[in-house]
């Protein structure tokens, strides 16, 4: 029998307790990775998570008996031994499984020109060079700074903790490993090492559109760590994206908590300036010692915690942190299966050469499109609005259970940034109760990214039998992200510091100013499902005690050298 992809439970009058020993709010990767590695030592927690399932953006839904995935597309380091594999092992037990995706594991399609990411620095480095030749010196050098890079995010992780020693660690690793072109901006170290602009496109591409700014912007660091992430492939979680939360939900249970659906946070209580619970929508105030909230620094600090009533205001942590940009998504149903259509395992992402246009140029006015095809306001594209890619991806072509959970039929997601303003007339409108001009809008994006999707993918024509278009005000509604942001605040130059001042996002710390108040998931380090696990994990780490940390340390050391119990990739 096929398991739902609704984690969690609504509460019964009356159920939810009056005490833990912790409260999470939000439960995307990075809530439920703090509550797993709590439960783990023994913490009882209750996760309270607003929308009607649990997993934020690694959850699932189905809609006339198409399921679609909404966030995670693949995931990297997940062979043995692996950062995501040992904790992917430890959290869940081994339960979760993974899939790989094979060689290639993603496609770019450049202004018509075709570049496929193979698995391997050695691989990839080769197909550079052999399409590149005249600029072999400076592909090897580009390499040979990814591999000095690997101690970046590790040197800003420690750096982020609460104590001296680890505090100490951070500085002595960042002065000895981390090279100081790591927070410089990606598009000016590669400018450095190559002069082809083609070249330089095909290596921008993958950090632009996946982490959602301008390489202009991006710290060189994050470029090099996306090389590092899928240097040995890319996987898929068997069963779908819902099978994470499903497995990260188990330990919590079994240490006594609960994952709460439909059970939003109203505010966090302090006695003076310390965190002593929360208290939800309903009233119900509910105290613990410990609350981390995975809800976003901007909804922690704007709407959960009470405004001081003192005359000296406190400093804002937000202040000159940008959000980061807004998208939609494109949901399709298909008719066939994925080997039928033509689906690839590995995901697509097309761009008409140019991949920091769109954000150069302060989000345009329109929907990027990979360069074809009218601006939704009229006119020419790149006239009205500068392009820069769209993403694409097919979930049913990397689950090995899809077919047989859902023979004769394919599902897949276009996603593609949207000018942050393009949608501001209809804030404040209510979810299934928006304007016309609003449906209207939808309606001639989803038309533009169908006409994609039939190019780039042409056996999908006359097989969509439905779709549906999710936008800024959809993702603010379900995930609470303000503007709909994919990866919450902005993660650029000025988050992270240019090696010489702090970064602004240095104040985001997992250990906030209120004692028993801690932060998890993607504002606290990085964006995507690694940084919101790695938040976790942090926020984990400073709310344990020293026998916790100890005994959550030598869990993970278990996991690393295969002294705990694990799940084998499928073929």
């Amino acid at each position: 029998m096929t398991r739902g992809v609704l984690v969690g439970r609504r509460p019964a009058p009356g159920e939810v307790a009056d005490a833990y020993d912790a409260v999470v709010i939000g439960s995307g990767a990075g809530g439920l990775t703090t509550a797993v590695c709590l439960a783990r030592q023994g913490r009882r927690v209750a996760v309270f998570e607003q929308h009607y399932t649990a997993g934020g953006y690694t959850h699932a839904y189905r809609r006339r008996g198409w399921e679609w995935d909404v966030g995670i597309h693949y995931v990297g380091q997940l062979a043995p031994r692996e950062p995501v594999r040992v904790l992917s092992d430890y959290l869940t037990g081994g339960a979760l499984r993974w899939a790989p995706l094979g060689d290639p594991y993603d496609e770019y399609r450049l202004g018509g020109e075709v570049h496929r990411a193979p698995v391997g620095f050695d691989a990839y480095r080769a197909g550079l060079i052999a399409r590149f030749p005249a600029e072999r010196a400076g592909i090897e050098a580009l390499f040979r700074l990814i591999a000095r890079c690997r101690a970046t995010m590790p040197a800003l992780a420690l750096g982020r903790l609460s104590g001296p020693v680890a505090r100490r660690l951070a500085r002595l690793l960042r002065a000895a490993a981390v090279p100081p072109e790591a927070l410089r901006p990606a598009r000016e170290v590669v400018a450095g090492l190559v002069r082809d602009e083609r070249l330089r496109q095909a290596v921008l591409t993958p950090s632009v559109l996946l982490l959602a700014d301008s390489s202009s912007r991006l710290p060189f660091f994050l470029l090099a760590v996306l090389f590092e992430h899928f240097r040995t492939g890319a996987w898929y979680p068997v069963g779908g994206s819902a099978a994470i939360a499903r497995a990260l939900a188990e330990p919590v249970r079994a240490a006594g908590g609960e994952v709460f659906v439909r059970t939003p946070v109203a505010r966090i209580t302090l006695d003076g300036t310390r965190a002593t619970g929360v208290v939800l929508a309903d009233g119900t105030r509910v105290r613990a010692p410990v609350v981390v909230s995975a809800a976003g620094a901007h909804h922690t600090y704007r709407t959960l915690l009470p405004r001081p009533s003192g005359a000296a205001p406190e400093p804002d942590p937000l202040e000159g942190l940008r959000n980061g940009y807004p998208f939609v998504l494109l949901f399709l149903g298909l008719d066939g299966d994925p080997a039928e259509l033509g689906l690839p395992r590995h995901n697509l992402m097309v761009t008409d050469g140019d991949c920091d246009a769109f954000f150069d140029a302060g989000a345009g006015k329109g929907v990027l499109d990979g360069g074809t095809g009218p601006a939704p306001g009229g006119g020419p594209a790149g006239s009205a609005a500068p392009t820069s890619g769209l993403f694409l991806s097919f979930s049913c072509a990397k689950d090995p259970t899809w077919t047989a959970r859902h023979p004769g039929r394919s599902t897949g997601e276009i996603l593609a940034f949207v000018d942050p303003e393009l949608f501001a007339p209809f804030r404040g409108s209510r979810w299934r109760d928006r304007d016309p001009e609003y449906l209207a809008l939808k309606a001639a994006l989803a038309e533009r990214l169908l006409d994609r999707l039939y190019r780039e993918l042409p056996r999908t024509r006359g097989r969509v039998a439905y779709h549906e278009l999710g936008t800024p005000l959809t993702a603010e509604h379900f995930a609470g992200w303000p503007g709909g942001s994919l990866y919450g605040l902005a993660k650029d130059v000025a988050a992270f510091g240019d090696g010489h001042r702090p970064g602004l996002a240095d104040r985001l710390r997992p250990r906030t100013a209120h004692e028993g108040l801690y932060l998890a998931g993607q504002d606290v380090l990085a964006g995507g499902f690694m940084g919101a696990v790695t938040g976790g994990l942090l926020a984990a780490h400073e709310a344990l005690d020293r026998r916790g940390r100890a005994r959550l340390w030598t869990g993970l050391l278990a996991s690393a050298t295969g002294r705990s119990r694990g799940a084998s990739d499928l073929a």
